[in-house]
């Protein structure tokens, strides 16, 4: 773990000297029902699009609070219980608007070790859509652990995920993660014992989007790296906080005309999620 790795994960929440994990500590995600965990999410993205005009560089924003509903099986529900969106540069046209996707459900398939799926998510318009995928979405909120349910400091193991999904209208995505996780180290928060989990993840993205009321296809192709650090409560089985950073390199070609048009694009992001204190 570098330095400035160290010092952010510093930053973001501060622990104590903890009692060293057990070799055999169990760990699994506790979906009871009944239980609803928020997490207050920062997320930052920064980009460029190398144009024919020049380049044009956006930011967007987002600072929400996601809850989820657990129903003590497999089953959870979703919602954004807060959410405010800026956007900038070549995306302040976009006029992000929040209200769209406020307390609208998306049902989610968790399995234990915090592998989630999107099984259904709300009908939403453009804008509301390119809020709710900001990367990464639901289907890796939680870092993954390990299939042997136990965790151990200087632990090793690798997570592929896939996303392959299509709608109505012709847009199609699909998304692969290769994440590779190592237990580096044990802390104490509140309290409570968490194992210090990091994270690198290579990601490709690819879609097709045809454009609105316009004879063209967009085709996007991205790929890049992802690092980060978590803190998971072993005992209660949930997540603390997540701390991200990403890098995302590809282009848009945009067919339909006499020739493809190719622009390039670039994004870099910056996430964090931290568990809210449970309302009474």
């Amino acid at each position: 773990m570098n330095a400035r790795r160290r010092i952010g994960l510093a930053l973001f929440v501060s622990f104590s000297a903890a009692a060293p994990l057990s070799a055999q500590e169990a760990a699994i995600y506790v979906r009871a029902a009944g239980d609803t965990l928020r997490y207050r999410n920062t997320t930052k993205m920064d980009g460029t699009v190398h144009g024919a005009a020049g380049d044009a560089p956006f930011t967007l924003s987002r600072d929400a609070v996601f809850a989820f509903a657990f129903s003590g099986t497999d089953a959870v529900t979703a919602w954004y219980d807060a959410l405010s969106i800026e956007a900038s540069g070549a995306l302040g046209g976009e006029k992000p608007n929040p209200d769209a996707l406020l307390r609208a459900p998306f049902r989610l398939h968790m399995e234990p070790n915090g592998r989630v799926a999107t099984i259904k998510a709300p009908e939403l318009p453009r804008t509301a859509r390119l809020i709710a995928e900001l990367p990464p979405g639901f289907d890796d909120f939680f870092p993954r652990l390990p299939s042997t349910g136990t965790l151990s400091v200087g632990a090793t193991w690798t997570d592929t995920s896939t996303r392959n999904e299509s709608d109505t209208t012709g847009r199609r995505i699909y998304m692969r993660r290769i994440s590779r996780y190592k237990v580096i180290g044990d802390s104490i928060v509140g309290g409570r014992k968490a194992a210090i989990v990091s994270q690198h993840t290579d990601v490709r993205i690819t879609s097709t989007t045809p454009m609105q009321q316009q004879p063209y296809v967009a085709e996007l192709t991205l790929s890049g790296d992802e690092d980060g650090v978590a803190l998971f409560f072993v005992a209660q089985g949930r997540m603390f906080s997540r701390d991200r950073r990403g890098d995302l390199h590809g282009a848009i070609t945009y067919k339909g005309g006499d020739e493809p048009l190719v622009v390039d694009q670039n994004y870099h992001y910056r996430r964090s999620d931290i568990l809210e204190a449970q309302k009474p």
